[in-house]
């Protein structure tokens, strides 16, 4: 399961739809997050992985470190946190190994000052090297909790230091990943949607519950701005959620891969592209091939 703790962030990356964001901009409180996961372990117990991702960085919430120790109290076994690494030093990597953190996952789009403050639309020029020599330092000591680091490719900014990305990396991370950026559904014009569609992404079937942060449930977390969102968790079930109209429209579509007139944004989403050749560039651990058809967090596959 995901939960998306924060819609605030410190960078403004040109391949995120933040411009675009209509949500309320805020931050999931101790108190709720503690009700939803209650509620959510009360209803069901297939779920043992927790996710901290979404439109924000999870790093900016004051009560992550609670949330994780409650999260861990209760059972779950591993816990996932997606950042910008921006502050994350060896203290607070520290901090969230101690608390029970499995993985890290950090998204670092740049190889020098200038293709760094490009993608991430950073103005201090500072900061790649401090976020860099974080990143060295960490990946230099023994540790339980994995470090993963992606980049992604914005053509014009940061593609022409892909290789010296890997070749400086490879050898000094648990993971490295070189994609392509996607579209965020309508959030973005990165890949061209193909007229070639999967019927499914899988993620109406196979996919990882997604709480936003005020509560509700979305179908998907490319779905950037809750066009999918099925109900409210402070005050329906999970059963009621997923027995919505909108959830049985949305089941319905990608079952039988009919999206006209639906209304749906699943029509259009490049996540449907059958030909995922262009997807991914680099992998340090998975065959691209197989990568692509997985979730990003616990790598289960999904199509």
């Amino acid at each position: 399961m995901r939960f998306e703790i924060t819609t605030k962030c410190n960078y403004n990356c040109i391949i995120c739809p933040r411009d675009k964001l209509t949500r309320r901009i805020e931050t999931m409180s101790f108190e709720l997050f503690k009700k939803l996961l209650d509620k959510i372990l009360s209803e069901t117990n297939q779920y043992d992985t927790l996710t901290f991702p979404g439109l924000g960085e999870p790093l900016l919430d004051k009560t992550l470190n609670k949330k994780i120790e409650y999260a861990k109290k209760k059972g779950i076994k591993n816990i996932l946190i997606l950042t910008n690494g921006s502050l994350l030093n060896i203290k607070k990597f520290k901090e969230l190994e101690n608390v029970g953190v499995t993985s890290i996952r950090v998204s670092f789009y740049g190889n020098d000052p200038t293709s760094y403050m490009k993608v991430h639309r950073v103005r201090n020029k500072n900061l790649f090297n401090i976020v860099k020599d974080n990143l060295l330092a960490i990946s230099k000591i023994k540790r339980y909790t994995q470090l993963l680091l992606t980049f992604n490719v914005v053509d014009g900014s940061n593609d022409g230091c892909i290789k010296n990305w890997i070749n400086f990396w490879k050898d000094k991370v648990d993971l490295l990943e070189v994609w392509r950026p996607h579209n965020w559904v309508n959030g973005r014009n990165y890949r061209k949607v193909q007229k070639n569609k999967l019927k499914t992404c899988g993620r109406p079937f196979k996919g990882p519950l997604q709480v936003q942060v005020d509560g509700t449930v979305n179908m998907c977390c490319f779905d950037f701005d809750g066009k999918l969102t099925l109900g409210d968790l402070k005050k329906q079930s999970l059963k009621e959620i997923f027995s919505s109209p909108l959830y049985n429209k949305i089941k319905e579509c990608h079952l039988s891969g009919n999206y006209k007139n639906s209304g749906l944004i699943c029509e259009n989403c490049d996540q449907r592209n059958a030909d995922k050749s262009d997807v991914m560039i680099y992998n340090s651990k998975f065959k691209i091939d197989e990568r692509v058809k997985m979730i990003s967090t616990t790598y289960k596959r999904v199509i």
